[in-house]
């Protein structure tokens, strides 16, 4: 573990993070403008759109390649996208050479997962007539991690064309928390509050029960859904659920899953620039575009 990424964790612990997301989560913010076309590096052109009222971006570099991510970031499904998701976009567009969308869901208490749903495939399905050429790859975080996973199984019910490949990191895989392993993770995760996540979890659900698959995709139909990469680390709650999932992909057909697990890491921790972010984002799009993990 590098020296940042252990004091961010330190620090993380001392100034009571998961109290400062509990608020956040109780009371969010609007209106941040984080995703903001003027906001974005000189770097990279561009194009902000939207679906249904609600914000999009699409990033390019110099030297677009056929490839297309397509980030749902994360959130609790609640806050907003901080300036770090623009910075990642950013980081695809440039250093991968990909066009990279971000889609800022709609959120709740406002909004409820079959609102979310409908967005995203309103959204994906513009940017696959839009980019036609385009292999689209899924990449999520935390709740966005969930959301992507729940969306896969979404399309292959419905018919639709899935992404080349999906990677997500940290997901929430069950909305309730229901792990009793949680209780033992808890001890070591200095970021996510439990009851907090579990009071935000109901007001995203709305109607829909908490084992639903549109909210908590580990107890979907994990069949046909292509090639999956999965990150969590050690010091994070939301990893017992992803070992679950890891058991679980043992007997799977037509789906590949593939788990990594970051030792001494905290949840979600893309969102830290720090060398094991790096290496991390260069799994990712080594899974996305160079095929060279076994699969």
């Amino acid at each position: 573990m590098s020296l940042k990424s252990e004091m961010t964790r330190i620090f993380a612990a001392m100034g009571k993070r998961e109290k400062k997301m509990a608020l956040a989560l109780e009371q969010p913010v609007r209106g941040s403008g984080e995703l903001a076309q003027d906001r974005f590096s000189k770097k990279v052109r561009v194009k902000s759109w939207n679906i249904d009222g609600f914000q999009a971006v699409t990033i390019n570099g110099s030297y677009v390649k056929s490839a297309h991510i397509l980030m749902l970031p994360g959130g609790a499904y609640t806050l907003e996208p901080a300036k770090r998701y623009r910075e990642l976009g950013e980081h695809f567009a440039i250093k991968e050479q990909v066009r990279v969308s971000i889609l800022q869901c709609p959120l709740a208490p406002e909004y409820t997962a079959m609102a979310v749903h409908q967005y995203l495939i309103n959204a994906y399905l513009r940017l696959k007539e839009e980019y036609p050429e385009d292999k689209i790859f899924l990449l999520g975080d935390f709740s966005g991690g969930g959301l992507a996973l729940s969306f896969l199984q979404e399309l292959r019910d419905r018919g639709l064309p899935m992404p080349e490949r999906t990677a997500v990191i940290s997901p929430w895989l069950d909305l309730g928390l229901d792990n009793p392993k949680i209780k033992i993770a808890k001890k070591s995760d200095p970021i996510l509050p439990v009851e907090a996540l579990k009071e935000a979890g109901t007001r995203y659900r709305g109607a829909l029960e908490p084992d639903d698959p549109l909210v908590s995709p580990l107890y979907g139909d994990w069949n046909h859904l292509g090639q999956i990469l999965v990150l969590s680390g050690t010091e994070e709650i939301m990893t017992p659920d992803c070992e679950l999932l890891a058991e679980k992909a043992k007997a799977l057909k037509e789906t590949k899953l593939l788990y990594k697990k970051g030792a001494k890491m905290i949840h979600d921790w893309i969102l830290i620039p720090c060398k094991e972010t790096d290496a991390t984002l260069e799994l990712i799009a080594m899974f996305f575009l160079e095929e060279a993990l076994g699969f």
